[in-house]
């Protein structure tokens, strides 16, 4: 009989089988960081040094290429260098898919007036509009007038980092975009 040293558990998922669905919008209303749809801006990295979460990665589902995010605490996506003037733009999409969790958060950061500033984390999970509900894709078109904007130095013109977060361990998300 062999003494047990130690424990651990793995958890797995069912691969995704059912991409987002595709959005409709004009290209000439959208600002898209990553669709297939769209043409995307430059996102500087989809994971920022500071990121608590394993790699990000390019997953493909029903021929959709998606970010996957696993082991994810919270990840930053940086676009600094190449910043978002989102000053006409009304909505934040996101399709989000998760196998397990109840929330997913989203958080905005701005090169501001005369500072770098960050909206608080906007939570949304199945008693919110737009719900999120794990097991299936939420299309999450977020107003960004739900955002809890800093007292001082916002600028929607300057957007240069999106904060992705919640209780959601393993994270697929595509058709990111501001419309």
């Amino acid at each position: 009989e062999v003494p047990v040293q130690g424990s651990s558990t793995v958890t797995g998922y069912e691969a995704r089988t059912v991409a987002a669905a595709l959005p409709t919008l004009p290209q000439a209303d959208v600002i898209s960081m990553f669709s297939s749809a769209y043409n995307d801006v430059t996102v500087d990295t989809w994971r920022t040094d500071w990121s608590v979460c394993g790699p990000v990665e390019d997953y493909v589902v029903a021929g959709e290429t998606t970010k996957m995010y696993s082991a994810l605490t919270y990840v930053g996506i940086d676009f600094k260098l190449h910043p978002i003037d989102a000053s006409q733009m009304t909505h934040l999409h996101l399709d989000v898919y998760a196998p397990a969790g109840t929330n997913f958060k989203v958080k905005l950061g701005s090169e501001g007036v005369s500072a770098f500033v960050e909206t608080a984390d906007l939570l949304v999970d199945a008693t919110t509009t737009p719900a999120f509900n794990a097991g299936q894709w939420s299309s999450l078109d977020i107003p960004l007038a739900d955002f809890q904007l800093p007292p001082a130095d916002w600028d929607w013109s300057v957007l240069s980092l999106m904060v992705l977060s919640g209780n959601t361990k393993l994270v697929l998300v595509d058709n990111i975009y501001f419309h």
